[in-house]
């Protein structure tokens, strides 16, 4: 991986990983309760789809499933719309689901999720604070992923003003269909420091993303097509996560990142409101929640970082590589307190402008 900081690219195989992070799940003295006291036979989780979601099932849902005897659906396309009409019509089909920032405080604030059992949940000393209705479990960060083959290093946008500037980094884009993460990046390319990124200013934010949109040749909903529509040649230049390419490397695709101004997000699990197995899934996020299984996915994924202080050293050296220095003037963190107020009018307002 190619980026500001000097990454390495990592030549770990996904057997190797499998058993390291496996190694490191097993370690944690946990006593589970049998899977027949949960009252429930299935549950269904929903995630974001791609590697990240195949190593959850390998590492925790693998581990709940072999301690308890439930078994677990899985899912993919969390969304905010989907998650509050089975609220509403009290036709829950989701029993716990993984969510973006933005999604996850509008969730909170529209009393659409249960509150976190911290009972069974166990909080541990963490980077960032508990919340009263989803649990963040891991950090990751978003820069630009592009194929190698096609695009020579300095042919490639580092900073997001670089990525803005079609006429001197030719190519084709490919930007999120949510607001969440590209209002961030929106400013930054119209030169607000990173580090003074909130509160957002909406318009201005806005203005930049007029700039780009004749450039952008695809709005992206699914998370792995932004680094399947690169490999595939249908786009050139697309905002995409460390970790995802770092893991299409793995497969000995053709896919590197570059991240003049690295942004960093977190991802949230939450139990939907009227959840007919809250228990069950209370259950499974304890394992989310565990520090050896934090690491454990850190170690399979570098460039995802954990919440639980506790699962740093338990992080390879490698892994440890793949973080960004969030001390770095460069580094920019999404801030949850102002997604909270704002998450409902900045969606509409950006869905409105794909539409325009």
């Amino acid at each position: 991986m190619s980026n500001s900081q000097g990454f390495k690219k990592l030549t770990i195989s996904r057997r190797k990983l499998l058993a390291a992070g496996v190694g490191v799940a097993a370690a944690g003295p946990y006593v589970i309760v049998p899977g027949r006291a949960l009252g429930a036979q299935q549950i269904v989780f929903v995630g974001y789809g791609g590697v990240n979601q195949e190593w959850y099932e390998k590492l925790m849902v693998a581990e709940f499933t072999k301690d308890t005897g439930v078994k677990v659906i899985m899912s993919s396309g969390p969304d905010l719309a989907k998650l509050k009409a089975q609220v509403m019509t009290k036709n829950v089909e989701w029993d716990i689901m993984t969510m973006s920032s933005g999604l996850a405080v509008g969730a909170e604030r529209e009393g659409l999720l249960e509150k976190v059992d911290y009972s069974v949940v166990k909080w541990q000393d963490s980077i960032q604070p508990s919340r009263e209705c989803t649990f963040p479990f891991y950090t990751y960060w978003g820069g630009v992923a592009f194929d190698p083959k096609r695009f020579p290093i300095d042919k490639v946008p580092k900073t997001w003003a670089d990525f803005w500037d079609a006429k001197k980094f030719p190519g084709r884009r490919g930007l999120r269909d949510r607001a969440d993460e590209m209002l961030e990046i929106a400013l930054m390319a119209d030169g607000v420091p990173p580090k003074k990124l909130f509160p957002l200013d909406m318009d201005r934010a806005f203005k930049s993303l007029d700039r780009i949109k004749p450039h952008v040749a695809k709005f992206i909903a699914q998370t792995p097509q932004t680094i399947s529509l690169v490999q595939t040649n249908e786009i050139d230049f697309s905002y995409a996560f460390a970790g995802r390419v770092d893991a299409a490397q793995k497969e000995g695709i053709s896919m590197d990142f570059v991240s003049g101004q690295p942004l960093i997000i977190s991802t949230f699990i939450g139990v939907p409101k009227g959840s007919k197995n809250r228990e069950a899934a209370m259950k499974l996020m304890s394992y989310f929640a565990r520090p050896d299984m934090q690491a454990a996915y850190g170690n399979a994924l570098p460039g995802n970082g954990p919440i639980a202080r506790a699962a740093m050293p338990m992080l390879s050296g490698k892994a440890k590589s793949m973080l960004p220095n969030a001390d770095d003037p460069q580094t920019a963190f999404v801030d949850m307190d102002w997604w909270a107020d704002n998450f409902a009018e900045a969606t509409k307002r950006y869905k409105q402008w794909l539409l325009g």
